[in-house]
């Protein structure tokens, strides 16, 4: 039972299996490479990506950097020429209706400068104590109030340390303009000591063009934006989190929004949008340049490179979905299994054909296994039955030659008796008729006697040369049998060529 319910299982064919076999062993070397690339590749590409990205980040938070300092250096040096320095010490003492006069020329050089600095929206002259001496605007703006002054407090006391600086930024709701005063400090011409300040009002949108160019930089839902050293979001595209602050800011820094009213707000507190990943790098004493959270206002975990200004004490932030940083490792495991599937298929069509051509002369040779099996138990029936026909015909020709012997010897006896009583018949004188016809019954007894063994030898001898016939005629059969069976052997003898062959073997000589 188990034997036939073992050979009536489904197997696959020779070719099939040699295809499986050589798709297992072309694809075990990929598997392996698939699997070290996730092991070791893949963080290598992951910290390369997130390297590359915080290269980027480093290079546009430069751009802003150089931008903002550029500005100051170049207002700095501006505001320190002899005639700004001249007019400063003595703003009275100069005739506005002098053109030629320090006043004159300064003014024609601040209408000259709207064109060559159109970002600049405003530039006013001030003496150290915070009187304002000269106001200028490109579009004839009144001198903008800082809160309740023009000049904060805490900036008055700041500009006589004598180093240009930036302010925090303004917003203006009405006109959706953001800026910063650029504070100039301006040396008297013997560079002793202070004749006032200059401040330069700066809009953002040259750094807000810069924000706005990394989104979708560094891939698909990529964005960047600048805190303040308030924790306050000062650049940001997403208007839902614009001016709002990363945790709720210090007695001292809320103070000092509501004073200068800065962020365009005029309460007491800033809107906060909570983010405790941020809150806490932004108050380590050495924070990380990457790393990853959850921002504010999304869903999915992001890459976050941060670069600390320079000019300014801003930080700025790119921030890259962690799906887009993994692409390029998903990527390189993407192209394993391609390369495998586009190395199975050529390795499964020549599989295919290798096992053809394996397989074909060992199913041809099977064929003619399974041919030379059936004459070869055919020629075993004939032989058995030959051998049989043979045994009967021994057995036979053996009775027949017991039979012939037996009729031989008897023949030879009534002979003897026949020719004894031929001698005896004219030597005898019978007295009496019955002993003269017992002697003639004698002799008409042996040739009946005669008679029938002679007919007994000639059935014997029938049967002997039937059995001689039939004798004939098995060793015909074994002659053919010998000569099928010579056949068979050299064909199995082909056979057993073609499947060496098969393997790779050298025939036998």
């Amino acid at each position: 039972m188990q034997q036939t319910k073992s050979s009536g299982k489904k197997r696959f064919s020779l070719s099939i299996r040699i295809s499986l076999w050589l798709i297992g062993v072309a694809i075990l070397p990929l598997l392996l490479a698939l699997l070290i690339s996730e092991i070791q590749a893949r963080p290598t590409l992951v910290n390369q990506a997130s390297t590359s990205l915080e290269t980027n980040a480093k290079t546009q938070a430069s751009l802003i950097d150089s931008y903002l300092a550029n500005k100051l250096q170049i207002i700095g040096s501006l505001d320190n020429i002899p005639l700004v320095q001249q007019y400063l010490q003595d703003p009275k003492g100069d005739d506005p209706a002098n053109i030629n006069g320090p006043l004159g020329i300064i003014q024609n050089g601040l209408a000259l400068e709207k064109y060559l600095y159109p970002d600049v929206s405003r530039v006013e002259f001030f003496s150290l104590q915070g009187k304002l001496l000269l106001s200028f605007s490109i579009h004839n703006l009144k001198p903008q109030l800082r809160g309740a002054h023009l000049v904060p407090t805490e900036y008055l006391h700041k500009v006589l340390l004598g180093k240009p600086f930036a302010s925090d930024v303004y917003y203006d709701p009405a006109t959706h303009i953001s800026s910063i005063d650029l504070y100039s400090p301006v040396f008297t011409t013997s560079f002793k000591g202070l004749a006032g300040f200059v401040i330069h009002t700066l809009n953002l949108d040259t750094i807000w063009s810069f924000v706005n160019g990394a989104k979708g930089a560094n891939g698909s839902g990529s964005y960047a934006f600048l805190l303040d050293q308030n924790g306050v979001r000062i650049v940001d595209p997403n208007p839902h989190t614009l001016f709002t602050a990363i945790a709720t800011p210090n007695p001292q820094a809320l103070l000092q929004i509501q004073d200068q009213a800065l962020y365009g707000l005029n309460t007491q507190t800033v809107p906060v949008v909570s983010d405790k990943t941020l809150q806490s790098i932004q108050s380590q004493s050495k924070p990380p340049n990457s790393f990853q959270e959850t921002p504010a206002d999304q869903q999915d975990a992001f890459q976050v490179s941060r670069q600390q200004l320079t000019a300014v004490p801003w930080t700025y932030f790119t921030l890259t979905p962690v799906n887009v940083v993994e692409t390029v490792a998903n990527q390189q495991l993407l192209v394993l299994p391609l390369i495998a599937l586009l190395v199975l298929l050529p390795v499964a069509i020549i599989g295919w054909f290798v096992g053809r051509r394996i397989s074909s002369p060992v199913l041809r040779s099977v064929d003619a296994l399974k041919r030379n099996s059936s004459v070869l138990n055919e020629l075993a029936d004939r032989e058995e039955m030959a051998a049989s026909e043979q045994i009967w015909v021994i057995d036979s020709s053996k009775i027949g030659l017991q039979s012939v012997d037996y009729f031989t010897q008897a023949s030879q006896s009534a002979i003897r008796r026949l020719n004894d009583l031929g001698r005896e018949l004219p030597q005898h004188q019978y007295k009496d008729t019955q002993t003269f016809l017992r002697d003639v019954e004698a002799l008409a007894y042996i040739a009946r006697y005669l008679d029938k063994a002679i007919d007994h030898q000639d059935t014997s001898n029938r049967k002997v040369s039937i059995a001689i016939n039939v004798t004939n005629e098995v060793a015909k059969q074994l002659a053919s049998g010998a000569k099928s069976t010579k056949e068979a052997a050299d064909e199995v003898d082909s056979v057993v060529k073609q499947l060496r062959q098969a393997v790779g073997k050298r025939p036998d000589r």
